[in-house]
């Protein structure tokens, strides 16, 4: 029960939270009708998360929870079932003998109030929590996977006449479940005696399960019929796509890759589902002072703004948290992917087909002709491209687009490989983000630590880092630090990790740069330049989330570039 215009309006603008001319300006969206305000507020930057729960608690006049932050036990979730508790967003987060605990998005909807008394028969005491965070924690209803998994296997070697079907519940559950999960990918990789289950969570890969060489080939049967492939086919690569549809009616795209290994065929299953899709920059861990100025920039009515990293650093959703920044009515977006991830209500999308010719290059010829204000190339990788992208962002285009790069400075040494003239960059390109993706310390088990053995061995190693630690929290030995980890917990699967966060190098191209690139200046003499302008280094970035506890020395050490 979606609250009224009436109400959010309330809790945001009565209270000053926001503008009335903001709410006006928002609330006339379609994404605003189809997913609520409060999460429209979220995904354009307008207001945190956290923000939005606490305003909209304050007008329920109830307590906000961070689930993230409570200690829940899954005995208590399940006491609701679990499609009751996804229809609803209402979720069992505590107990006595007298009384219920619930977490929900609307503590005053009459329906699911009078629901639950007479299901419980008990209290009814309400506590508001933000949609997403609920989606996150909706795997609470899980038992262990490899239980699951392993008692769909153990049936299929009893009942050999039933393996069909028990390869399609395998499938289907270790699909529900890596969604649950929030995994990125699913890999089934083959070795000589058995075939291993493993789920990309937060960058890591976990072991799963073991399944019998003998089921695997039905297992490959059935994902390649969901995804169109060729069933007889196993000396080739092949590339196929699902739609899926999880039990709970979650729309989940999955992209497929199948190919032949020296024991049998490997695949690997990348999920693309909803629950990227509401992120805004300062909750994908922009500063401040960062997010000014990729603000700014995007609000030119020209120019290049450029996202670089290596691949699963977080490039394409930075864009896409642009893009949902930029969304208005009154501007036309277009993008060309490979392949779209996420769909944009408002955007028109096109996929690359390499097999019928729309390539990047043709792709953006065409949309240069389609009258658009904002441009979006999924990735530059060639001269032709580049060249397109360069031409429209000078003739008066918006042009985001992303590059495979180690920092931000790089990025100009390698438009130039790609041919693109010095001057056009400089006239062009307005801001450079450079990223890598890090863990987050889990809220549920985090806790604060003395500097460890393992610690002061990587600071021994790397004094730069020590140095820079020691100065931003200025303190003078490692022995004075205060840092963080998470224990491990039910949420965090006892990793002590959950989620991830950006950090960032955000490279504003001012004059001076301008004039270094003018006159051919290398990549570490425009760094040179950003930095005694104010640019933070990623690693300066990720020191400042170790010292708050938003991620660990470990993480930004195991994703930054440090010269020992």
């Amino acid at each position: 029960m979606r609250l009224s215009q009436e109400d959010y309006q309330k809790a945001f603008v009565q209270t000053k939270a926001i503008t009335q001319a903001q709410f006006d300006e928002i609330a006339l969206t379609k994404e605003a009708r189809q997913i609520g305000l409060d999460r429209v507020l979220v995904a354009r930057g307008v207001l945190t998360e956290t923000e939005v729960g606490q305003l909209m608690s304050i007008w329920f006049e109830v307590p906000f929870v961070d689930l993230g932050r409570t200690e829940i036990r899954p005995e208590d979730v399940a006491l609701l079932p679990e499609l009751f508790s996804r229809a609803q967003e209402a979720m069992v987060i505590g107990q006595t003998p007298t009384q219920i605990r619930v977490a929900t998005t609307n503590p005053r909807n009459p329906i699911l109030t009078s629901q639950l008394k007479k299901f419980f028969r008990r209290e009814i005491v309400f506590v508001y929590a933000t949609g997403r965070d609920l989606q996150q924690h909706y795997f609470l209803y899980q038992t262990d996977p490899e239980s699951r998994l392993r008692a769909i296997i153990d049936r299929a070697q009893v009942e050999a006449s039933g393996m069909d079907m028990r390869a399609t519940d395998f499938v289907s559950t270790m699909i529900d479940i890596a969604y649950q999960r929030r995994v990125s990918d699913i890999h089934l990789e083959p070795e000589e005696e058995y075939v291993i289950v493993r789920y990309r969570e937060d960058g890591i890969l976990h072991d799963i399960v073991q399944l019998p060489v003998d089921l695997e080939e039905n297992i490959l049967t059935r994902i390649k019929v969901l995804s169109r492939l060729a069933t007889d086919e196993h000396r080739k690569a092949q590339d196929g796509k699902i739609s899926y549809k999880t039990p709970w009616g979650n729309d989940v795209e999955i992209r497929v890759s199948i190919v032949p290994t020296t024991h049998q065929e490997k695949a690997v299953l990348r999920l693309l589902t909803d629950q990227t899709q509401a992120f805004s920059l300062p909750e994908l861990g922009f500063s401040p002072e960062d997010y000014t100025k990729i603000s700014n920039a995007a609000h030119k009515p020209w120019g290049m703004i450029l996202a670089t990293g290596p691949t699963g650093s977080g490039k394409t959703t930075t864009l896409y948290a642009l893009l949902q920044l930029l969304n208005e009515r009154e501007v036309n977006i277009t993008t060309i992917e490979d392949p779209v991830e996420v769909d944009l209500d408002g955007v028109s999308q096109i996929q690359v087909n390499e097999r019928t010719g729309l390539t990047f290059a043709k792709g953006l010829r065409s949309i240069v002709r389609q009258d658009p204000n904002i441009i979006m190339v999924g990735e530059i990788r060639d001269g032709e491209t580049a060249d397109i992208a360069i031409n429209a962002a000078m003739t008066g285009h918006l042009v985001l687009s992303t590059l495979h790069t180690n920092d931000a400075a790089t990025t100009f040494v390698r438009l130039v490989d790609l041919g693109v003239d010095a001057f056009l960059i400089a006239s062009t390109v307005n801001v450079v983000v450079a990223q890598r993706l890090v863990r987050k310390v889990c809220m549920g088990c985090i806790q604060s630590l003395d500097v460890n053995t393992e610690q002061k061995f990587l600071f021994e190693r790397l004094p730069q880092a020590r140095g820079l630690l020691l100065s931003m929290a200025e303190k003078k030995t490692i022995k004075d630090l205060q840092l963080f980890a998470g224990k491990g917990c039910k949420v965090c699967h006892m990793t002590g990790y959950h989620g991830r966060i950006g950090i960032f190098e955000v490279l504003e191209v001012s004059d001076e740069i301008r004039d270094a690139l003018m006159t051919h200046k290398n990549a570490n003499q425009i760094g040179v330049i950003a930095r005694e302008q104010g640019m933070h280094s990623m690693v300066e970035d990720g020191m400042r989330k170790v010292l708050v506890g938003q991620t660990t020395i470990e993480e930004v050490f195991r994703v930054s570039q440090l010269d020992e």
